[in-house]
């Protein structure tokens, strides 16, 4: 994986090194961008106020934001970021801090320039563009329409009034400057990383399991996944060199060795027929959600984790690099990327990291079937050498 942390030449940490920020999230508190934005504060600025939701859904953590945006301490702020979706803030929160901004007319401060008035730096972290998600993500609505058209605003509108935007990849930052007509200077990419307080480094056994855990959004081709597990789970993956299960035995183990999958999350975006064929298939365990503790041990258990996307007709796909491939990486675990343009910003092609094409299950199942047979190799390797230790 190439440097991800955050450069000391970058504008956004030099606007909230030693000042006062407010980071409102349309998020949850543990969401991994929360999490993230929360100890760069705590190692940057001299104070910090978060404000999330806990509701279900976006519109409803946008509409609780809105009506608790009142009696938030943002006014002497010296920072404001807006998290993950800002389009259905910003409205609210540059009312709240206008204030500040009266105090300044064309870029320069007017007034008699005490305390009381000072511009607030605002930041939009633009996780998604509300266009691009509804419109040619989701394809709730006809493209061209008036809600296409409102939505196309209400990004554009963000982009302007924010004096930083900040993406999750340059690919996604690159798009929104094209899309908008705006200065590609304007925009910073700050790569997700994962909490290791919870998701911390760790090291598998001798067993053969795969592990896949998402929401089931469209773009992260779920059906693709599923599929693949289908065909790769059960597969006999036997030891072939140096298969020592005991070093001082000096007897070879040639026991059959059979891939495992584990699929956690909605299977909605799943066709009935893929969905059926990996339900009897006994090899496979499907679990529709598991809380961060549990998810966590789930993945210190699994030898190879799929990352994604794998939805080969959503633009955004090749945009996005999956949350999930952050946490993987944090617990030190082999995984299969998308082969797509954001996941090369940071990733490359080793012995801990494989690109697969998008929208081709059979693909990603030799993907699975290699990657699991080589690790069983490599595990009786290891096992030897300790046992010799």
């Amino acid at each position: 994986m190439q440097e991800n942390s955050i450069t000391t030449a970058s504008r956004f940490l030099s606007q909230i090194r030693k000042k006062n920020v407010v980071y409102i999230t349309v998020k949850n508190k543990d969401y991994i961008r929360t999490s993230q934005i929360r100890h760069i504060l705590e190692e940057n600025s001299a104070f910090f106020r978060i404000y999330s939701s806990e509701k279900s859904n976006p519109v409803s953590r946008a509409l609780d934001l809105r009506c608790r945006i009142s009696s938030m301490d943002i006014r002497e702020a010296d920072v404001v970021i807006i998290g993950f979706l800002p389009q259905l803030l910003l409205k609210a929160v540059k009312k709240k801090i206008a204030g500040n901004d009266a105090c300044y007319r064309n870029g320069a401060a007017i007034g008699d320039g005490s305390d009381a008035c000072h511009k607030t730096f605002l930041v939009a972290e633009m996780f998604l563009s509300l266009y691009d998600t509804v419109i040619s993500d989701r394809h709730l609505f006809a493209d061209g329409g008036v809600l296409s058209h409102l939505l196309k605003r209400l990004d554009k509108m963000t982009i302007e009034a924010a004096d930083l935007v900040v993406t999750d990849t340059k690919a996604n930052a690159d798009y929104l400057s094209r899309l908008y007509d705006a200065g590609r200077d304007k925009f910073e990419t700050l790569y997700l990383e994962a909490d290791k307080e919870i998701y911390g480094a760790t090291y598998s056994s001798s067993s053969l399991n795969v592990l896949y855990f998402g929401s089931g959004l469209p773009l992260q081709g779920t059906d693709i996944v599923l599929d693949a597990f289908a065909m790769a789970a059960g597969k006999n993956v036997s030891c072939t060199n140096n298969c020592y299960g005991n070093a001082d035995s000096g007897i070879e183990d040639h026991s059959p060795r059979y891939i495992t999958c584990t699929y956690v999350g909605s299977t909605k975006e799943i066709p009935r027929k893929i969905l059926d064929k990996a339900r009897s298939n006994p090899y496979i365990e499907i679990i529709p959600w598991l809380p961060q503790n549990l998810l966590a041990k789930k993945i210190a258990q699994a030898d190879l984790c799929i990352a994604g996307h794998f939805n080969p007709n959503i633009g955004k796909a090749d945009r996005t690099i999956p949350g999930k491939a952050y946490i993987y990486e944090a617990m030190n675990k082999k995984m299969i990327l998308g082969d797509t343009t954001a996941n090369h910003e940071i990733f490359v092609e080793d012995n801990r990291h494989f690109f697969v094409k998008r929208g081709d299950p059979q693909k990603l199942a030799d993907a699975i079937a290699e990657f699991i047979k080589d690790n069983s190799d490599n595990n009786q390797e290891i096992s030897q050498a300790d046992a010799k230790l």
